[in-house]
């Protein structure tokens, strides 16, 4: 886009190009890159899609140990959204997903009527009848519970279940980019049935883990400087405690010293500029 934007003011000033010969020129700088820049961001979308859609099966037969993902409907990424915002990233699913794979492979509930879902946890699909039988059962069998905060009356029985069914540190509640206020309602809805008051954190944003009498702790989002582009570098820091408590080894994420689209922002504007260059030569 840097380089068709460009681009584009260079041939409206160019003097005695001709009219047809800049139709081409900017459909091959501008209109095609765009064209295939979001047909290669669309066919890796689906390709993930359908990676999340076989890995199920498998994870669901052997005997290897695996963890369920609550989380509202709604938090889940559409088509368009993730073609048009994530181009060059993971979904958050798909990083919380690789951070949590020493622990085993990520599970969750599809959303109902869904073709294919998004890329991320494999998904176990239920009737609107069975969903609760599923997720007490696959509750019993995990190794580690991941409810994300909301207050829908669904999350909530989750989370009542998870008190009733599971030690304490099986337990991680995951607090998404929420507003204060809606943290806040979430808190005071959970107090009661946890038993304990959870903590007022100094970002809405993190993992709260339990200690054995449920004591909670609030692992904030963060890491050091130039680990910390992306959110599976933040979350991988954020976890490292209850990688600890459980026996597990924690290595740091790579360093990283810029993102996707700051690495092709810079690219763009470098063959904009050479292309000014030799246009105007």
């Amino acid at each position: 886009m840097v380089v068709g934007s460009m681009s584009g003011v260079v041939l409206s000033g160019s003097p005695g190009w001709p009219i047809l010969e800049q139709s081409k020129l900017l459909f091959a700088i501008l209109i095609l890159p765009t064209i295939l820049l979001f047909a290669g961001a669309f066919l890796s979308w689906r390709g993930r899609q359908y990676a999340a859609q076989a890995s199920v099966k498998s994870i669901l037969t052997d005997a290897k140990p695996h963890l369920l993902y609550l989380r509202p409907f709604r938090s889940d990424y559409t088509t368009t959204t993730e073609v048009f915002r994530h181009e060059f990233a993971t979904t958050e699913e798909e990083q919380l997903a690789d951070v949590l794979r020493p622990f085993g492979e990520l599970l969750a509930i599809g959303r109902p009527g869904e073709s294919l879902p998004t890329p991320g946890a494999a998904r176990i699909y239920a009737s609107d009848e069975e969903w609760k039988d599923v997720v007490k059962r696959q509750m019993q069998t995990a190794r580690l519970v991941v409810i994300m905060a909301a207050i829908g009356e669904n999350v909530l029985w989750e989370l009542t279940q998870a008190v009733g069914t599971l030690e304490p540190q099986k337990l991680l509640i995951l607090v998404l980019e929420m507003q204060a206020q809606d943290y806040e309602s979430f808190r005071t809805k959970a107090t009661p049935i946890l038993g304990v008051s959870l903590p007022d954190p100094p970002t809405v944003t993190g993992f709260i883990s339990f200690a054995a009498d449920w004591k909670p702790s609030f692992l904030a989002l963060k890491a050091p400087y130039f680990r910390s582009g992306s959110f599976k570098s933040r979350a991988k820091y954020a976890l490292r405690p209850v990688f600890e408590s459980s026996g597990l080894e924690w290595q740091p994420p790579p360093i990283s010293v810029v993102s996707p689209k700051f690495f092709f922002t810079i690219v763009g504007l470098v063959v904009a500029l050479i292309l000014a260059w030799w246009l105007w030569r």
